[in-house]
């Protein structure tokens, strides 16, 4: 048992240099968040300035996501073997030089190939951070506050992100907002060095002079990506889409792959000679399973809300773009507080009770948001959110904890990438789930309606489509009718995610109640 081998390494507390090493550590995170959140705020100016067309639009948002899905087990899987700290100075170099490459981007090819090349640095740099973290930080309350503090610079990078991406925009070119990543990604590579890696790499060092240890297996890192790649890919077609058969090839395909890869890491677990990539034994530890399918039902469930909040805040309540933002603000401070008191709280209520807690809090919330219509303005939907972005802290910040607490400390990057891997499939699933709904609510509604398909037969393809045209037209019975349509189709997402979460909150305080509190 994981937790019976780190019962002495839980004993040793973490010292200044170990909190200095976390700064490092979530400066690096904060810059991976704000990376994330300034493509969509600058896509614009980049599709006028660079003349990207539809499709490579698309590109320049998606090839950093699918780049880090599809990496992120096997670089989890190389930190550990070849030691965290260096694989994370090899991700923040990867980040930084393709951060520049983007920023004076000649082409649109150009600036895809970076985008995907600052995939790949993020996906190494990532399950390096959460290993190294868990190194610094043996015992089980310092590790919980740190998740919580680490987390909370995630979510303030969404935060800050279009903040800092809007001043350059306003004063630079399009470019600038890629450069933001440079100078702090050199400063994280300097700091590396000097923080505390919690005897992990000491650990590998050693492991790697073990002329007993078995070598890498060179099929599985190709394997992984083959296995995660399509998947995310049919899911991200599938909600562009439709069900079509490209979606639907690629998702068997990568089905088919996973299928492969899964077996052969279980027949290189008895191999003499080669080591398997993800050790398939995590996954029957306590817990573990879990709260790993709670973190991908939860992302499914939670994660493509802020997309549909955004369209009803500009195509329903004609929200500027500036004023959409600050509308995201309050969830999002809200969520940062939520990352900060659970793991306090864990100290006192054992964590499987705070995760359930939370989970119920956001079915609250989602009942809330699924109040709203054309008529209530924004009010439910930034309420509702706020209670969901803070229901839902617990599970990721404790949830990462019980999943890395429960393994061996040699495998914590390779645990962490299972938990990064789960949520982006999650996204990836959620967008194509509940946009479907929202696009068949949508579309049923309209052309159902006195609106009719005959007048404006793009009306009811898309809210979007629906406004321009009531705009250019004046058909304020148009518009009317689009806007109740996509709250019905909001409503019904809204409501489904509620009786999902319900039902997990309940599943997540029966299967985790034995695991006791943080520090005892």
């Amino acid at each position: 048992m994981a937790s019976a081998t780190r019962a002495a390494e839980t004993t040793r507390l973490a010292g200044p240099r170990e909190w200095f090493g976390l700064a490092v550590l979530a400066t690096a995170a904060l810059v991976i968040a704000i990376d994330t959140s300034v493509v969509l705020l600058a896509l614009p100016s980049i599709a006028v300035e660079s003349g990207a067309d539809a499709s490579q639009q698309l590109w320049i948002v998606d090839a950093y996501g699918f780049a880090l899905a599809g990496l992120l087990v096997a670089f989890g899987g190389l930190a550990d073997r070849l030691g965290r700290r260096r694989m994370a100075m090899f991700g923040a170099a990867t980040i930084a030089i393709a951060s520049a490459v983007a920023a004076f981007a000649p082409s649109p090819e150009v600036l895809i190939a970076a985008r995907a090349l600052t995939g790949v640095g993020a996906a190494a740099l990532t399950p390096a951070l959460y290993g190294l973290l868990t190194g610094m930080f043996r015992d089980d309350r310092q590790r919980s506050v740190a998740l919580g503090l680490f987390m909370t610079c995630l979510m303030g990078g969404m935060i800050v992100g279009p903040l800092v991406g809007g001043m350059a925009l306003s004063s630079f070119w399009w470019g600038s907002v890629f450069l933001i990543a440079v100078p702090v990604m050199v400063l994280v590579l300097a700091m590396l060095p000097f923080t505390a890696d919690g005897a992990v790499d000491g650990d590998g060092e050693e492991a790697r002079r073990n002329p007993h240890r078995r070598g890498i297996d060179p099929v599985s890192v190709p394997l992984s990506l083959l296995a995660v790649l399509p998947i995310v890919f049919g899911f991200k077609e599938s909600a562009r889409i439709g069900i079509q058969w490209a979606p639907v090839v690629a998702i068997a395909l990568g089905a088919y792959f996973l299928v492969a890869f899964v077996r052969r890491q279980r027949r290189l677990a008895d191999d003499p000679h080669r080591e398997p990539l993800l050790d398939l034994s995590m996954f029957r530890r306590r817990g573990f399973s879990l709260v790993l399918f709670s973190l991908f039902l939860m992302t499914m469930l939670t994660g493509p809300l802020m997309m549909l909040n955004t369209q009803y805040f500009q195509l329903v309540a004609g929200a500027d773009v500036l004023a959409a933002g600050l509308y995201t603000v309050p969830p999002a401070i809200v969520g940062v507080a939520g990352f900060v008191v659970a793991p306090l709280v864990a100290r006192r209520i054992r964590p499987g009770f705070v995760i359930s807690a939370g989970l119920a809090l956001t079915v609250v919330g989602l009942l809330v948001m699924a109040q709203i219509s054309p008529s209530t303005g924004p009010l439910p939907l930034i309420l509702g959110f706020s209670l969901v972005s803070f229901g839902a802290a617990p599970l990721p910040t404790l949830g990462t904890n019980l999943i890395i607490g429960s393994v061996p400390l040699e495998k914590a990057s390779s645990a962490a990438s299972t938990s990064e891997t789960s949520g982006q499939l999650g996204y990836a699933l959620g967008i194509a789930v509940l946009g479907s709904i929202v696009t068949a609510v949508y579309r049923l509604q309209m052309t159902s309606s006195e609106v009719g398909t005959a007048q404006h037969g793009d009306a009811a393809e898309s809210l979007a489509g629906a406004v321009d045209i009531a705009v250019a037209t004046g058909d304020g019975v148009l518009r009317a009718a689009s806007a109740a349509a996509y709250c019905s189709g909001v409503q019904a997402s809204a409501l489904l995610a509620a009786v999902i979460m319900a039902i997990l909150a309940v599943v997540t305080a029966v299967r985790l109640r034995r695991i006791g509190r943080f520090g005892r």
